[in-house]
C-alpha cells in the first residue's frame, strides 16, 4: 500500500514539475527531454507531448534510483532515527530519501573490540544528522559512555568530525540514543547518535565528512563507586553526502508587523524546512525591544520574547516542533539578526500557517 502511495506521489511531483533533479543527473535527464523537441507542434500531438513528458520525468527519476518505484531503491530508515525525528510516516521518510535529505550510510571501522558503522544520515540547509550502529565483544555500553579523539597525551590535533572546511559546524551534540540503559546496566550494541548545526558564517560545500574516534570511556559501577575506564582504538568512517546538500527551504515575508512586550516589531524573513528554520529580525527592532524590556544594569540578557516556540497548522492546532540545536547570527551588512533553529523532529513546511514566538506565544502569520 505504501508502494503504491510513493508511486502515485512521484507522478504528482512529475505532472507538477516541481522536484529538482540532482546535479549528478542532470544532464541524463536534459538529453531524455531533448527526444521530445522534434515533436509536431499540433494540438493532438501536444496532449501527447504533456503524457510522454511526464512519463520521461518519472522514467529519468527511476533511472535515478537504479530500480523500478516499486522496487523503491529507497532504503528503509533504521527504527532510531524515525523516533528521532518524532515518526515520520512511510510516506515522509521515502520523499526525504528521494529529494536527498536522508541517505542510507555504509562505512564501518573495527578496532579494540568495538565496531562502530554507520546507518544513515538526514540533512538540510542547516542541519546534520548521523546514526551509528555500535557493537561490542563485551557489554562495555551504557548511556553515560561515549567517543572521542584525543591524541594519546591526551592533547588535541584536529576535531573528531573532519570536514574539508573549517569551522564548517557551529555547534556538535553526540552521544548513545536516550533510551539506552544506564548507571551498571552495560550491554554490548546501541545506537549513537550526532547531531550538528552547518556554520551560517561560510557557504556549506562538504560532499562528505569524515568521523575520527580514537578513544572509547565508559564507567562501571562497584560498591557506590564509580570507576572510569578508557579504550584506545582508531575509528574512522568517510561518510558520503551527495552533491545536493543544501535542500532549498520554503520562504516567508510576513506582511502584519507583531508586538513583543509591547513593542512593534516586522519580522523580516522566515525560512522552513521539515527539519530546520531560520528567523530573521531587523536589528533595530531588537534593540529598540531590548531598552524597553531590560534596564541598563541588566546583565547577561537574553531576549526569551524572541525564542521560537512552535507552529499552528491551517486550522489553528499547534504543530510539535521540538527545537535541537540553536546558533545566531548578526549581519551588519543587511543590518539583521538571524536566528538559526534545528528541529528534533520532522514537521511539513505545507502545512504551518504560523510562528510562534516567545512564552507568550505570539503569531507571526507566514500565510
Amino acid at each position: 500500500m505504501e508502494d503504491k502511495k510513493m508511486e502515485q506521489w512521484i507522478y504528482q511531483m512529475a505532472e507538477k514539475e516541481v522536484w529538482k533533479v540532482p546535479k549528478s543527473c542532470e544532464e541524463k535527464v536534459e538529453r531524455i527531454l531533448e527526444t521530445l523537441s522534434e515533436a509536431s507542434e499540433k494540438e493532438e500531438t501536444m496532449r501527447y507531448l504533456k503524457k510522454k513528458r511526464t512519463f520521461l520525468l518519472v522514467a529519468a527519476l527511476v533511472a535515478v534510483l537504479g530500480t523500478t518505484v516499486a522496487a523503491a531503491g529507497i532504503f528503509q530508515w533504521r527504527e532510531q532515527a524515525v523516533e528521532n525525528f518524532g515518526n515520520p510516516t512511510k510516506e515522509e521518510q521515502d520523499k526525504m530519501a528521494l529529494e536527498g535529505i536522508a541517505m542510507e550510510q555504509k562505512a564501518s571501522a573495527t578496532d579494540a573490540g568495538i565496531t562502530i558503522t554507520a546507518q544513515q544520515t538526514v540533512q538540510d540547509k542547516n542541519t546534520l544528522y548521523i546514526l551509528l550502529d555500535v557493537q561490542a565483544e563485551e557489554k562495555i555500553l551504557d548511556g553515560n559512555g561515549g567517543f572521542d579523539n584525543p591524541e594519546e597525551d591526551g592533547s588535541y590535533k584536529e576535531p573528531w568530525i573532519v570536514t574539508q572546511e573549517e569551522d564548517a559546524f557551529s555547534n556538535i551534540s553526540m552521544g548513545f540514543s536516550p533510551d539506552t540503559p544506564a548507571f551498571g546496566e552495560l550491554t554490548d550494541q546501541e545506537s549513537y547518535e550526532i547531531s550538528a548545526l552547518k556554520s551560517m558564517e561560510k557557504e556549506w560545500n562538504e560532499e562528505s565528512v569524515t568521523i575520527h574516534f580514537t578513544e572509547y570511556s565508559y564507567y562501571t559501577y562497584e560498591n557506590g563507586d564509580t570507576i572510569p575506564h578508557k579504550i584506545r582504538g582508531d575509528w574512522t568512517l568517510v561518510l558520503p553526502l551527495g552533491e545536493e546538500t543544501n535542500l532549498e527551504m520554503t520562504q516567508y515575508k510576513p506582511v502584519e508587523p507583531v508586538e513583543l512586550s509591547g513593542v512593534p516589531m516586522q519580522i523580516k524573513r522566515v525560512e522552513v524546512s521539515p527539519l530546520s528554520l531560520l528567523v530573521v529580525f531587523d536589528m533595530d527592532d531588537v534593540l529598540k525591544l531590548q531598552e524597553t524590556v531590560y534596564t541598563e544594569d541588566s546583565e547577561d540578557i537574553v531576549l526569551s520574547e524572541l525564542d521560537f516556540t512552535g507552529f499552528l497548522d491551517q486550522d489553528g492546532q499547534e504543530v510539535t516542533a521540538r527545537i535541537g540545536g540553536q546558533s545566531g547570527k548578526y549581519n551588519y551588512d543587511t543590518h539583521e539578526i538571524i536566528h538559526q533553529i534545528g528541529l528534533e523532529n520532522y514537521i511539513n513546511p505545507d502545512k504551518i500557517t504560523t510562528l510562534l514566538l516567545g512564552e507568550e506565544k505570539v503569531q507571526v502569520k507566514l500565510k
